[in-house]
């Protein structure tokens, strides 16, 4: 049988499962370092001179992905809360984005 046109459903919930699968991939691919030069780009930091309780977050996050512990806690301790709620958001996005394609490749 010849290949059968597949509805745009069907390609959209394949490219968010590539999406959503590559971006933790691309994360432990790039070094712990690597967003740890730079200006900030906190609001607070630029219009007011005072870190917030999220400055770092990024970059201790990094760090903790890559399991260097003591400079995720350097960076920003609440990164030991917020990471796994990450995770758990990711994962569901995930699964919906599984069930999506599981639907729209029966139809």
């Amino acid at each position: 049988m010849f290949l059968e046109k597949k509805s745009f459903r069907y390609w959209l919930s394949i490219a968010k499962i590539a999406a959503l699968i590559s971006i933790p991939i691309v994360l432990l691919l790039l070094p712990a370092d690597y967003f740890d030069g730079g200006e900030s780009v906190c609001l607070s930091v630029r219009f007011f001179d005072m870190e917030c309780p999220g400055c770092g977050m990024t970059r201790a996050i990094m760090h903790l992905i890559h399991f260097d512990i003591n400079e995720a806690a350097y960076y920003n301790l609440l990164s030991f809360l917020v990471l796994p709620l990450l995770i758990y958001v990711w994962a569901g996005w995930v699964l919906r984005a599984v069930k999506d394609f599981m639907e729209s490749k029966s139809s």
